[in-house]
């Protein structure tokens, strides 16, 4: 690969990173709760609406999914992604025990540090992913409404 073609690449991939950090933090680390010293973020706050929170917090989480997707990610990584989105999406769904646990687990910190990992270990420009990017995000959006079917199940019989 040309010397400005790869310089351009890894412009591209730092630019793309800086942006999955910003995301993250807004998403998972923005606000310091006073009492207990804990960071929590959008994600966390709007979390506490039912469904329509998690729902939100799902669109806004599948956000780094999709540039994970636009940086041609391997289905692998889109997997866990997805996994960790699905994870944090439907146990958010669970009344206050949800809501807590989503504060802690942080799906949006796991899938910057997965990316990031990935970003620095790609060598080759023509690692990709591209036209089956979306795996990740249908496998989390799937776990959702499983979730969600066992849920309402549960609460309405």
């Amino acid at each position: 690969m040309p010397d400005h073609a790869n310089s351009a690449l890894q412009a591209k991939r730092r630019a793309s990173l800086a942006r999955i950090q910003k995301l993250a933090f807004w998403l998972d680390d923005a606000f310091r709760v006073p009492l207990i010293g804990r960071r929590v973020g959008i994600d966390g706050i709007i979390g506490i609406l039912p469904f329509a929170g998690d729902v939100a917090g799902l669109a806004l989480s599948s956000l780094m999914i999709g540039e994970a997707v636009r940086l041609g990610a391997p289905k692998r990584l889109l997997a866990r992604m997805g996994a960790n989105v699905g994870v944090d999406f439907a146990v958010g769904l669970i009344p206050i025990a949800g809501d807590l646990f989503d504060m802690a687990y942080k799906a949006n910190r796991r899938n910057q540090t997965l990316m990031q990992r990935w970003l620095e270990d790609v060598t080759d420009a023509s690692a990709g992913a591209r036209g089956v990017g979306s795996i990740g995000i249908l496998l989390g959006v799937a776990a959702a409404l499983v979730a969600c079917g066992g849920l309402w199940r549960a609460v309405f019989g």
